[in-house]
């Protein structure tokens, strides 16, 4: 219990202070600051955290199958639940199927296993962030435009790894400095925004969002025992993979519906239930994310 509590306390209560910014008439700034996370932090944080753990190539591609594999599986998944329901695919298969690894995953990836949960969950989550911006903003617009994918910090910084990591290039000593300042604000800020963002959100359907809250954790469940299976995972990246995979919808969900649909309330509602009904059952997941991160499950 004590170590449950030291990997949930921080993430719970740093959550709790962008809930309480939101809340408040302090005027947090939330666009700039999610702005300045995706374009400068996030990249940052991924690029000092590949270059500077000595993470291979291999593992890096490991887990990027393993991130891109979990959303393909939920995404299946995802599509053919929602067309047996009769739902709208366009509203509510991004919600379903895109985990909120980024905001909670990584901070509880980094709790639970230290530098090797957070290089880990490096190498998954850059996957789920570019699928969010180009798959996940497709099917919410209907469209795709390839260029707005091309021009993703973190395609290119990942692409600035590669070429490191494969050439064996030693960086100056200020540039790791900078990256390294600049990616510890990620976390704290990702989860102020998460907090911030579930103040002002509203549920408008609970009987579409509570149904969209159950079917992101079970499909999370589905997609990460069915990837850990295929792949052949043990030890800590099969935990940082089922960790990563079950986390709530993704809020970035419902910035992409109130860009591009009508009906955007019932994506705030299933992001808020998802984030509800995930914390509500997170201690029994970070038990079996340990369990399998320590081998004690077959």
């Amino acid at each position: 219990m004590t170590e449950l509590l030291g990997i949930l306390g921080p993430v719970v209560i740093i959550t709790a202070i962008g809930w309480l910014f939101g809340r408040s008439n302090v005027g947090l700034h939330t666009r700039t600051l999610s702005t300045l996370v995706l374009l400068v932090a996030t990249p940052s944080l991924v690029f000092h955290t590949l270059v500077s753990m000595d993470i291979s190539l291999t593992t890096m591609g490991r887990m990027a199958s393993a991130a891109l594999a979990c959303v393909g599986v939920a995404g299946c998944m995802g599509f053919v639940a929602l067309k047996l329901a009769r739902a709208r695919v366009r509203l509510f298969l991004p919600s379903l199927i895109l985990p909120n690894s980024g905001n909670l995953g990584l901070p509880l990836a980094a709790l639970a296993f230290g530098e090797e949960g957070l290089k880990l969950g490096v190498s998954y989550f850059f996957v789920v962030a570019l699928i969010q911006y180009s798959a996940g903003m497709m099917i919410a617009s209907g469209s795709m435009d390839p260029r707005s994918f091309l021009r993703q910090p973190l395609l290119i910084c990942v692409l600035l790894v590669i070429v490191v990591t494969g050439f064996d290039i030693t960086l100056p000593a200020v540039v790791m400095s900078t990256t390294e300042i600049l990616g510890g604000m990620m976390v704290p800020c990702m989860l102020i925004l998460l907090g911030s963002s579930l103040a002002t959100l509203d549920v408008s359907d609970m009987k579409a969002a509570l149904l969209v809250a159950a079917g992101r954790l079970v499909l999370g469940l589905c997609s990460a025992v069915t990837v850990i299976w295929l792949l052949d995972f043990d030890g800590v990246a099969a935990g940082v993979v089922f960790l990563l995979a079950v986390m709530p919808s993704a809020i970035v969900t419902y910035v992409f519906a109130e860009r591009y649909q009508e009906d955007a309330r019932a994506v705030a509602g299933a992001v808020v239930m998802s984030t509800v009904v995930t914390f509500a059952f997170m201690p029994g997941l970070i038990w079996l994310a340990l369990r399998l991160g320590s081998g004690d499950l077959p």
